[in-house]
């Protein structure tokens, strides 16, 4: 009928966008991010700011009027930094911030929690401190990590998104969200890969010899996984492999001095619908030169529903 929606199927996907903040350099970087990203994805933005006070002195309405006085010269700067966007301010107390965030995401359904790194990393790379590290030890949702000084940067949109892959679950979704992030600024993707010295126990004559045989072999292994994910790219994006040898978190975080976003998958062990940090992401979180982006294990093969959203778009159009 005339005047009704011609394609009702497409839904827009409700993305919720969680920003930790606290009014600190590391906390301006999480709000410049967050702010790219609500842009990106067309998010809405919750601000949390999490007071360290002891939950059990006070009424739940002293509290709540307590937190209300305290944060409103803080929200008050949250919005003047954010001008133009609807957003949502929650003060909570909690002695654990960590903690206090991930709570809060469930609540909100938070797509992605978005935070600053510690200041006691060199300018322009991440180094979480312990409220980071715990948060992508368990976090319900995606986690995002912006490098120290990323507000004074021209913190424009990324267009060139680089992603680790390995072939394993985890890394598949890393690669499907970083496609999508391409596909949504017309950017380029790097897909990352990294075939691992060869390891050692108590090395017989034999594997030192044939160290140099097994190491080519693992490289064949990788580029073929690697082919795997570049097939998977759309024909829209423009998209290159780069395979490198050597240890894969220290590589990951040189490679993303030359990307604007790196996107990676948890480890593939721990709870399901869950931020877990294997080796390699540790050491790329301490050492991104770029904004990264940490995908949940087991929510889907596009857990921030952006293909999903883009595809239903393009079948309407």
């Amino acid at each position: 009928m005339p005047g009704e929606d011609a394609h009702p199927s497409v839904r827009h996907v409700h993305r919720r966008i969680l920003i930790g903040y606290q009014d600190s350099p590391e906390g301006l970087d999480a709000l410049a991010l967050g702010r790219v990203l609500a842009e990106i994805t067309d998010g809405s933005l919750t601000v949390a700011t999490v007071y360290p006070w002891p939950r059990g002195l006070m009424t739940h309405e002293d509290l709540s009027n307590a937190l209300a006085i305290e944060s409103t010269d803080t929200f008050a700067k949250v919005r003047d930094l954010l001008p133009g966007l609807d957003v949502e301010t929650v003060p909570v107390a909690e002695q654990s911030i960590s903690n206090a965030l991930g709570k809060l995401a469930e609540d909100r359904h938070a797509a992605v929690i978005v935070v600053g790194s510690c200041h006691h990393g060199a300018v322009g790379e991440t180094f979480l401190g312990s409220t980071g590290a715990s948060l992508l030890h368990g976090a319900p949702c995606a986690v995002m990590v912006a490098p120290r000084g990323y507000r004074d940067g021209p913190t424009e949109r990324p267009r060139r998104i680089g992603v680790g892959f390995d072939g394993s679950p985890e890394s598949w979704a890393a690669l499907e969200t970083a496609i999508a992030f391409a596909e949504l600024e017309g950017g380029e993707l790097v897909v990352i890969s990294v075939a691992d010295y060869p390891k050692y126990g108590y090395a017989t004559v034999w594997t030192v010899l044939t160290a140099g045989e097994i190491q080519d072999a693992e490289r064949a292994e990788m580029r073929r996984t690697q082919e795997l994910a570049l097939g998977r790219v759309p024909g829209s994006v423009n998209a290159e492999g780069r395979l490198l040898t050597g240890s894969p978190g220290a590589l990951l975080a040189e490679a993303s001095a030359d990307v604007d976003l790196m996107v990676v998958g948890s480890r593939g062990h721990g709870p399901l619908r869950r931020t877990l940090l294997g080796s390699t992401a540790r050491k790329l979180v301490s050492g991104s030169r770029s904004p990264l982006l940490v995908v949940p294990r087991g929510t889907s093969m596009d857990p921030l529903g952006l293909r999903r959203e883009r595809a239903g778009e393009q079948a309407a159009a």
